[in-house]
């Protein structure tokens, strides 16, 4: 139509938008990291309330209980001193910031860190936290340093930098010093060395050609190998030695003024060294190492290095430049690194069950002037009755058995004599009013020398199940304390059941620690178990032990870093299936059927029994009526004594019979003891004895705090123990001589050495 357009759209135009941006995700690894991240602040958070808990309980604890007696349980818990004194410290010292602390998941370390922390650094803490910064105690140390590095002034910081310099200088300087003394030092040992293995060998030549019996039976062919050695002896004394020597002389020479810039006031005469190497050691070595140099530049050598011994001491040059230079050889020196002997100490066990804990404290350095046993050999305690209608399994005695040719390996017992009249051992009770009496005269004999030690095993029956406690009237402890305040010793220990430890008795526990205190002792109160001192038997022991107060920093509980660990069938082995050994040289086809059964019953034991460790020998004597049962499950018979012998009427049984040497194997103490009474009293003895090993390291804990002595108590308590007591020691004319063996000897070898120089 005329006058019209085309149609259009009567849609309005909308201008294109720009598309919207996706917003991105992550990817599936990281919404997975994403995830964990915050599982683990969750955690943290968590580990910070379990904190805050355990701060809360304790405070709670200790406004109901007091902190004396909350200190003990905690111990016992598991807490160590450190953790202790922070949880306790938390409250007064973080409270207003607990709620800072826990949103920001602090840790046990960054917790403790913050106790330790001054004001200002603890509110730089909470901001850099509270900012998200991480917070631990590497971070805490560096904010307690800015404080302080900022009050620096700027001509102070030069100067702190030019000290640092010097410092690595001077470092540097003694370092490469140091070397160049070494490396000189080394040439001279290994000249020497090199000069007296070559004297070795002209010496052996001499010797060789003035044996004519030896020369007269010698082939044609050794003895054109001698002519030979001759020409190599000529060239030696022609060249070799004085060329040597010159260079040993030369070297000692240059080394000396070197010696005496570095180590000034080594110049001690020889007569003193003894009495000077029984304070410092390492001094004495240097002495000796600045006599060999002074010594070497004489020359002189064909005779041999310089040296000089007696019968109390010995020095050479050659293990003193050896010491010098680093060297470790098999010289005279490495011996004299040996553990010294040591002071003996007086010690007093006022009770004991046998008295063979005596062995073990004589071993750690203490001398037993007596030991009153709880025990009397005609007097055994009660033994545990057969189950009713049980029938033992071996029903005949060693005496009713026909005797046989064949016998058992035989063991050694050396020394067997009457064990109570060389230990001075006594039969009172400590709760007998004689006791005191006889005690005090034994220490007027000492003629006013000081008590030591004080020890003593109580009774423990008062700490078990059915005892009472403290308001038991067979507990001990009352008695033992009253001794320390009549005699006041330099230390004591008693120990006594394992349950001694348990909850139920912490007040006792802390009154007893109090009253040592106020009597001047350091206190210190552990389990000990024998069976981690290589007794294969589980006996927990209940140790309170103390020092005089000025000993007391010096005190450390005798726990091994590596427990022994010995197992029922290496301890009794020989002596339970002493005939094995000789069974089994036996060809196999030559054996009797009595051997070959013994064999198979050995064996059979050994894999079943062998790798397991004993109960308690307490049980053995304590009236249980599964007693019989109990030992039965470990392979023993409780109701026999008698060592099964090779022969079939004897191998009717799974297990072995509990004589009294296997008893005292269990029990670790040493073969040659010999014990006093009937078979059933001397049983009661071993099983009521306390393993000697165990008043060995309580004992070699005690002397090295009260001497200074150290000693390696992992070391000591592998080494075994026997009933020959220490009389005195080697070289010396009396007990009172040997009291300090190291002083005698230094002093010895001061005559010595002073009559050589003065000649003849």
């Amino acid at each position: 139509m005329c006058g019209r357009g085309k149609k259009t759209d009567s849609k309005e135009f909308i201008p294109k938008m720009p598309p919207k941006k996706r917003i991105s995700k992550r990817s599936p690894s990281d919404e997975t990291l994403h995830a964990e991240g915050i599982a683990i602040k969750r955690m943290r958070q968590k580990q910070s309330n379990s904190i805050l808990a355990l701060v809360d309980k304790i405070d709670a604890l200790c406004k109901s209980h007091g902190a004396a007696n909350i200190i003990p349980l905690l111990r016992d818990c598991g807490l160590n001193d450190d953790e202790i004194a922070t949880f306790m410290a938390i409250t007064p010292k973080l409270g207003r910031h607990r709620d800072r602390i826990t949103k920001q998941g602090l840790g046990f370390d960054g917790i403790r860190a913050l106790v330790h922390a001054d004001e200002e650094a603890i509110a730089q803490a909470m901001n850099l936290g509270d900012a998200g910064g991480r917070l631990g105690a590497s971070e805490l140390a560096r904010l307690r340093e800015v404080p302080e590095s900022v009050k620096i002034s700027d001509i102070d910081a030069v100067y702190k930098l030019r000290d640092e310099c010097f410092k690595a200088e001077c470092v540097r300087m003694a370092e490469k010093r140091q070397h160049s003394f070494t490396t000189r030092t080394k040439k001279l040992h290994f000249a020497m060395e090199t000069y007296e293995a070559n004297l070795r060998y002209v010496r052996r030549y001499y010797e060789t050609v003035d044996n004519y019996d030896l020369l007269a039976e010698m082939s044609d062919e050794e003895v054109a190998a001698l002519e030979q050695k001759g020409a190599v002896v000529s060239a030696l004394r022609e060249t070799f030695f004085v060329e040597k020597e010159e260079e040993i002389v030369a070297c000692a020479k240059s080394l000396l003024n070197e010696f005496d810039h570095l180590f000034p006031g080594r110049a001690i005469p020889k007569s003193e060294w003894g009495l000077v190497g029984n304070d410092n050691p390492t001094l004495r070595y240097f002495a000796e190492a600045r006599q060999a140099l002074v010594a070497l530049q004489a020359g002189g050598f064909l005779g041999g290095f310089p040296s000089d011994a007696s019968e109390h001491d010995q020095w050479d040059a050659l293990s003193s430049i050896a010491y010098l230079a680093g060297v470790h050889n098999d010289s005279t020196l490495s011996q004299r690194f040996s553990p010294r002997p040591v002071e003996k100490l007086n010690a007093f066990i006022v009770r004991a069950a046998s008295g063979v804990e005596a062995v073990g404290l004589d071993a750690a350095g203490f001398r037993l002037r007596a030991t009153y046993t709880s025990m009397s050999p005609g007097r055994p305690r009660g033994r545990s009755m057969t189950p009713s209608g049980r029938q033992k399994v071996v029903t005949y005695t060693k005496e009713s058995a026909p005797e046989v040719d064949f016998k058992p390996l035989t063991l050694e017992q050396p020394g067997r004599r009457t064990i109570p009249n060389a230990w001075n051992l006594r039969r009172f009770q400590i709760d007998y009013d004689g006791l005191s009496s006889d005690l005090m005269g034994e220490i007027n004999r000492l003629g006013g020398q000081e008590v030591h030690l004080l020890a003593a095993t109580l009774r423990d029956q008062p700490f078990k199940e059915r005892g009472r406690g403290e308001d038991d009237e067979r507990q001990q402890f009352g008695h033992a304390f009253q001794l320390l305040r009549d005699i006041r010793p330099k230390a004591f220990f008693f120990e006594s059941a394992s349950e001694f430890l348990g909850p139920r008795h912490i007040p006792f526990r802390n009154r007893l620690a109090s009253q040592a205190e106020e009597l001047g002792f350091a206190v210190a109160d552990f389990g000990l178990n024998a069976s981690m001192l290589g007794v294969p038997q589980d006996r927990p022991r209940s140790i309170l032990m103390g020092v005089a107060k000025e000993y007391g920093s010096r005190l450390r509980p005798p726990i091994l870093v590596n427990p022994i660990h010995q197992t029922v069938g290496d301890a009794i082995a020989d002596v339970a299936f002493g005939f094995l050994p000789e069974i089994e040289a036996i060809p196999e086809g030559s054996r009797t059927p009595d051997q070959i059964k013994y064999r198979k019953w050995a064996r059979t034991w050994l894999s079943k029994h062998g790798k397991k460790i004993a109960p308690d020998a307490l049980s053995l004597i304590r009236g249980s009526s599964d007693t019989f049962d109990k030992w039965h499950k470990y392979g023993f018979n409780d109701y026999e004594r008698h060592i099964v012998r090779p022969r079939l009427e004897d191998l009717q049984t799974d297990s072995v019979p509990l004589s009294l040497q296997i008893l005292k194997r269990l029990q670790g103490i040493p073969d040659d003891w010999t014990f006093l009474g009937s078979e059933r009293a001397q049983m009661a003895q071993i099983c009521e004895t306390t393993p000697p090993v165990i008043y060995r390291v309580i004992g070699h804990a005690i002397h090295a705090a009260l001497t200074g002595e150290d000693v390696d108590i992992d070391q000591a308590a592998r080494l075994a123990l026997d009933s020959k007591r220490w009389k005195t020691a080697s070289g010396f004319r009396s007990m009172a001589q040997s009291q300090n063996p190291a002083r005698i000897r230094a002093l010895e070898w001061r005559e010595h050495i002073l009559r050589e120089e003065k000649g003849p």
